[in-house]
């Protein structure tokens, strides 16, 4: 028998767009489909004796997906009794499309012993420390053997995996950040996981305790002494008070101290149940009240070009910052409005009041990036490298991993300067890489590149804060140009843009976006997204871009 999967939400989703509940008739379960971040948990039964093959492992992926409710107690009922003890089932996670239900087919009994494979159509995969990598939208298949174990079928040996639907993952998991500083301590830098909503907070300090990934590694510290450990019983919270219980030795500097408050509080109060820390190391109490505050940036500084020059863009005028009237795809820096960058003719320019701070030879259509570090980040001199500006130096290179991909025709530094988004190929792709700088934020090399998974070509893109990426995306000829919205690790999100896009940037979120390009007839445009809406410009502009 078919039992549905066991949805429980709170009451007010129930009452919404009624009077009263009904009571003509007894409650029932049923199916729903959850979007993304519903808060709905799932929930699940053992096997019922008697199932068939198809049966059996149909009930345990649900009970997969409520996996994380039970630690996998119910999951466990549908193996052997050797299988239960092994299985790790959190090594991966294998997500799949919500859209479209997994296709379950059991082969023939041979000799109490039959296979069954499971097909669905996988989006991403998780690891085993929460990173997610997505796919290709590829069919996926797993194939499970079953054996009887007193006279009923039962799971054997399967693989350390969970299949799991989109839905089943945003409502049972967290896409959280683990703060790490930078090397100069200026601010801290986000590596993005995918953790158990339940009991969030010690799997957040379990992750920063085993450090940032890898590809991360030259850009960021952990203020986490080396050594410390985590009680088994992780971090309890009660009334909103994360106990905090790390063996390991107390930092010797203030400065030490005010990293690892920062670094904790920053990564804990993502949890919702957590509002405040009290954090021991050996059992020495560490201040968590001061704390230094957190960078600002302006990304919601509009910059426009036309036949005035360029300048600061408000809701009725332009502020002139520079008198070039060949100025294309304007920017400036994401905290000093005084430094403006653009594309000219011959190359990049960079003004800070008034004065030339950086002139930047070659050929950049998408324009120039503005790092929070004053740097100017300009045209592309080969395949690997990227002319970068604004010191007492001049013009100097900075090495791009992966040369192989293609040329680079634009580059977007993140907020926090700690990755650089770069759009390169003929047909144009996005990759993420990671900045390695040195002194006063020198930029040295862009490394650890990896390509964002899109359908279609990459026409401009942008970013939202230090943890959030906005894309512009061709899919074909013909068809209408999408806005992609992306949080770090996490899965996308697009809508539909009205015109022909050339160039595109984004503010401080995706409701704060600038197209530019051509409507059906051919006339140029450049448009403000207000809501879901689009309005022309409030003056007259060539190009437009947001501060960074």
């Amino acid at each position: 028998m078919r039992r549905a999967l066991a949805l429980v939400t709170c009451a007010a989703l129930a009452l919404a767009g009624c009077a009263s509940l009904p009571t003509s008739s007894a409650p029932t379960t049923f199916d729903v489909s959850a979007r993304d971040g519903s808060g709905i948990q799932f929930s699940a039964e053992g096997p019922v004796d008697g199932s068939d093959a198809s049966t059996l492992v149909t009930d345990f992926l649900r009970a997969c997906a409520a996996g994380t409710q039970d630690d996998y107690a119910t999951a466990r009922l549908f193996l052997t009794a050797s299988s239960a003890r092994d299985w790790q089932p959190e090594t991966e996670i294998l997500v799949y499309d919500t859209d479209t239900a997994p296709s379950v087919n059991a082969g023939a009994e041979v000799a109490s012993q039959t296979e069954v494979n499971v097909s669905v159509l996988g989006v991403a995969s998780i690891d085993a420390s929460g990173v997610l990598t997505r796919s290709n939208g590829s069919t996926v298949s797993r194939t499970f053997t079953l054996v009887r174990e007193d006279g009923q079928w039962r799971i054997d040996a399967p693989e350390n995996m969970i299949l799991v639907s989109r839905a089943a993952l945003t409502a049972s998991y967290s896409l959280a950040n683990l703060y790490f500083p930078t090397t100069d301590g200026t601010d801290l830098v986000a590596d993005p996981r995918w953790y158990p909503s339940r009991r969030l907070a010690s799997h957040l300090l379990a992750g920063l305790i085993a450090g940032p990934r890898p590809s991360l590694a030259s850009a960021v510290s952990n203020a986490i002494p080396a050594g410390a450990t985590l009680p088994s019983h992780g971090v309890e919270v009660a009334d909103g008070v994360a106990n905090v219980e790390l063996t390991g030795p107390m930092p010797s500097s203030e400065g030490a101290h005010a990293s690892l408050a920062w670094q904790l509080t920053r990564t804990l109060k993502q949890a919702a149940d957590v509002a405040q820390l009290n954090v021991t190391l050996s059992g020495e109490a560490l201040d968590t009240e001061t704390i230094p505050p957190s960078p600002q940036y302006s990304l919601d500084t509009l910059v426009g070009a036309g036949a005035s020059g360029v300048g600061i863009v408000s809701s009725s005028a332009m502020a002139p910052r520079a008198s070039a009237t060949d100025a294309w795809a304007p920017t400036v820096s994401p905290v000093d409005s005084s430094l403006v960058a653009w594309t000219g003719a011959d190359g990049v320019y960079a003004e800070k009041d008034g004065t030339s701070v950086a002139f930047l030879p070659g050929q950049a259509p998408l324009g120039p990036s503005v790092d929070r570090y004053g740097w100017v980040w300009g045209p592309a001199t080969s395949a690997s490298w990227l002319s970068v500006g604004g010191g007492a130096d001049g013009a100097f290179s900075v090495g791009v991993e992966s040369d192989s991909a293609g040329d680079i025709r634009a580059v977007r530094i993140s907020p926090d300067g700690a990755r650089a988004l770069i759009i390169r190929g003929s047909t144009p792709s996005a990759w993420l890489g990671v900045v390695e700088r040195g002194l006063s934020g020198r930029p040295l090399a862009v490394r650890s590149l990896e390509q964002v998974a899109l359908d279609g070509s990459v026409i401009d893109a942008s970013w939202t804060s230090s943890t959030g990426i906005v894309l512009a995306v061709r899919a074909g000829t013909g068809e209408a140009d999408q806005l992609v919205t992306m949080p770090l690790g996490g899965l996308p999100s697009s809508v539909v843009l009205p015109i022909h896009v050339t160039s595109m940037s984004a503010g401080a979120s995706s409701a704060s976006v600038v197209i530019v390009g051509t409507d059906e007839a051919g006339k140029a445009q450049v448009l403000l997204r207000s809501g879901a809406l689009w309005q022309n410009a409030p003056v007259s502009l060539t190009s437009a871009r947001y501060a960074g």
